[in-house]
């Protein structure tokens, strides 16, 4: 049982200690430097997304606290475009970039918004990116997998940074909520999935470890003395002792 004990250990410091790196690799943004520590690799991507929200699998990012999907950072300073999204890369190259529905848009395009431009971005007009379709991915911690339907380009109109004061108070949406809907409905799917994993690990481990502490058992039965009758060295009373003389007693006449 030490042993068991001892190796149940070991495989649960080597998994805590693959979530830290995995959580502890670095991002960058489009001018090489590092993103901030929020910033974490999507599941089996390059791209970076905030922890707390959603990866899409056309390499954007997507805040269902402000309605509002963005350019996040990336795991390699190259910035591969076949890995990580170039959305806004020449217009916004310090940060993430936001993707805006100004009103002069037509349908899919979205307009480069900095963070903190809620009410100027649409004036700004940085650029202007064509929606890709793609399908949500959880990431509600960067470390973990699911997806759900494709879903199209959200057209509520948001004239909002998810980083600023002003911005959440800017955040409207006045397009069809049937899309938000199919967005927030992706972010429902798979969370914990590693904590399900390691749990049936140890589940595994631990019927294993009963099955052959069974076998040990029964290959080694323990050794009962055998006891032979029930006498345990009582003491007759009131009778003749066994082996003791007669009294004499005086005969009469």
């Amino acid at each position: 049982m030490i042993a068991a004990s001892m190796a149940l250990r070991n495989v649960l410091l080597l998994i805590l200690s693959a979530l830290s790196l995995a959580r502890a690799e670095t991002c960058y943004w489009p001018n090489g430097k590092a993103a901030t520590e929020n910033y974490h690799p999507c599941p089996s991507s390059k791209v970076c997304c905030a922890t707390g929200e959603a990866c899409l699998s056309n390499g954007l990012c997507y805040g269902a606290k402000l309605n509002i999907a963005y350019r996040g950072a990336c795991t390699d300073k190259s910035w591969p475009i076949a890995e990580c999204t170039r959305i806004c890369y020449e217009e916004i190259q310090d940060g993430w970039a936001n993707l805006y529905a100004c009103p002069n848009n037509t349908n899919q395009v979205f307009t480069c918004g900095a963070p903190g431009w809620a009410s100027s971005v649409c004036e700004a007009n940085l650029g202007n990116v064509t929606w890709p379709s793609g399908e949500v991915s959880l990431a509600k911690i960067s470390n973990t997998t699911a997806s759900s339907s494709t879903t199209s380009a959200p057209t509520a109109n948001t004239a909002a940074s998810w980083r600023t004061e002003s911005a959440t108070n800017a955040a409207e949406s006045n397009g069809s909520s049937d899309q938000t809907v199919a967005l927030g409905a992706g972010l429902g799917v798979g969370l914990g999935v590693p904590l399900l994993l390691i749990s049936i690990f140890l589940f595994v481990f631990w019927r294993r470890s009963k099955k052959k502490a069974a076998q040990a058992y029964a290959a080694y039965p323990p050794v009962v003395a055998e006891q032979k009758g029930s006498y345990v060295g009582t003491t007759k009373v009131g009778g003749e002792l066994e082996g003791s003389q007669p009294i004499p007693r005086e005969l009469e006449g």
